[in-house]
């Protein structure tokens, strides 16, 4: 709690949740002084079997700021945490092989999903969102006199998280976006029949939804059965929108802009954009595409060249 102001309420309630589910149970018998850098490389291994690498990075970092502030304050002679045996547990990333929606399969969901889901989907494809971002937005974050979208708050396992330009997060939740002017006139068209003057979309029970898991369960899943479709999660909508910018030739940092991703990142390449959203079609016509550059660019010189010998 000493260093909860520097961080975002969802992070407070997830490190909490951590120290009394992961830490407490395996050091609730030691005192401080008791645990040694043996003891910690242990539980991050069990955790490394049970949790993901990022769970077991939280872990790690969250016993390093308690035993800093414990040598700070003279209550050990040395933080463990710091030790070379510590240091040397593998943490390093190793991302599960989501895949995202093929060219195909974006273009037949689209075409099928029907009344406020379909605007969801359009929304998450097309701009790339993240799950929490799309299902938090509310009919104020649009200027149809610009057409740009101004993202300022996600949902998060019911928490919402609004901009703080103070916050500490890397990830860049809160941005403005370039609207896609299909999707203006599809906006403008669900304004008109909106369930709600304040939320884009609203549950049954006429609130915000608090968990994507309702989405995927009872709009997701049923849909791609219908249209033989294979689920990949919900959050592939965000990988198939890096691919298809990618593959269709836009430029890395345009893409991480729209993302939120840093500039320069090595995520937006190595774990967003996949080659086998491509068909052979595809293929076929960037061959053409650069078949043309290169034409152009020989036809320039042969024409520069006459010209010179005339």
């Amino acid at each position: 709690s000493l260093t909860s102001s520097r961080r975002q309420k969802t992070s407070q309630i997830e490190l909490e949740r951590l120290f009394k589910n992961k830490i407490l149970p395996s050091f609730k018998r030691f005192t401080l002084e008791d645990i040694k850098p043996l003891d910690i490389v242990n539980l991050l291994e069990k955790q490394k079997k049970e949790v993901c690498n990022d769970r077991v990075k939280r872990i790690k970092n969250l016993l390093n700021l308690i035993f800093d502030y414990a040598y700070d304050n003279d209550l050990v002679e040395k933080n463990p945490v710091q030790s070379r045996s510590v240091k040397s547990v593998d943490l390093s990333y190793s991302p599960k092989n989501t895949r995202a929606y093929t060219t195909e399969e974006i273009s037949l969901i689209l075409k099928s999903a029907k009344g406020w889901f379909k605007i969801f989907m359009e929304l998450s494809f097309k701009l790339g969102l993240r799950t929490g971002e799309c299902m938090a937005l509310k009919w104020n974050d649009f200027d149809f006199e610009t057409e740009k979208l101004s993202l300022q708050r996600s949902i998060t396992k019911g928490v919402i998280t609004e901009q703080n330009k103070n916050s500490l997060s890397n990830k860049n939740h809160f941005r403005k976006i370039q609207l896609f002017p299909d999707l203006v006139k599809l906006l403008k068209t669900y304004y008109e029949v909106r369930p709600s003057d304040d939320w884009l979309f609203i549950n049954k029970d006429g609130r915000y939804y608090r968990e994507s898991k309702t989405i995927v369960d009872y709009h997701l899943k049923p849909l791609l059965k219908e249209i033989n479709v294979e689920y990949k999660t919900l959050y592939a909508t965000r990988r198939s929108y890096a691919s298809v910018m990618s593959f269709g030739g836009e430029n890395l940092e345009d893409i991480q802009k729209v993302m939120g991703h840093s500039k320069g990142s090595k995520i937006t390449e190595k774990h967003y954009i996949d080659p086998r959203i491509l068909k052979l079609e595809h293929d076929k016509l960037n061959a053409q595409k650069q078949q043309d550059i290169f034409n152009m660019m020989i036809e320039v010189e042969n024409k520069s060249s006459q010209s010179k010998s005339a």
